[in-house]
């Protein structure tokens, strides 16, 4: 199986100060809000950036995520669970936009293997 990234994930303490941060400051310019779902998804070049406020959470879970693109999810889940690796979600859709499943790396990264509908880059 290839995968391609152009997606990362951030998970933050307070969505507004990265708002501030990523948008005021860096001047990245915003793909997508959705404060109900604390989301915010900003632009840097060919790579989109999803911008979690959920780090006060406690899921245990590191505060990157990496998102790899794959054309077949469900060959790509066969694939992982054939060399040892178990998803930590069953597969899920966030409607309209991407298929996923998530497993975590050695240091409780949490690494997105995901199967995009739209193009992850296009504004909302």
């Amino acid at each position: 199986m290839t995968y391609i990234s152009s997606h990362f994930g951030l998970h933050v303490r307070d969505l507004a100060t990265a708002r501030r941060f990523y948008v005021d400051q860096l001047g990245l310019p915003v793909l997508q809000d959705t404060p109900s779902m604390k989301l915010l998804a900003v632009r840097a070049g060919d790579v989109r950036l999803s911008i979690f406020g959920d780090r006060g959470d406690a899921s245990g879970e590191g505060p990157c995520q990496i998102i790899l693109a794959t054309e077949d999810l469900a060959a790509a889940i066969e694939e992982l669970k054939g060399r040892g690796l178990s998803p930590i979600n069953p597969p899920a859709e966030a409607p309209g936009f991407m298929k996923f499943i998530n497993i975590l790396d050695p240091d409780g990264n949490r690494v997105g293997i995901v199967e995009y509908l739209r193009d992850p880059l296009a504004p909302i």
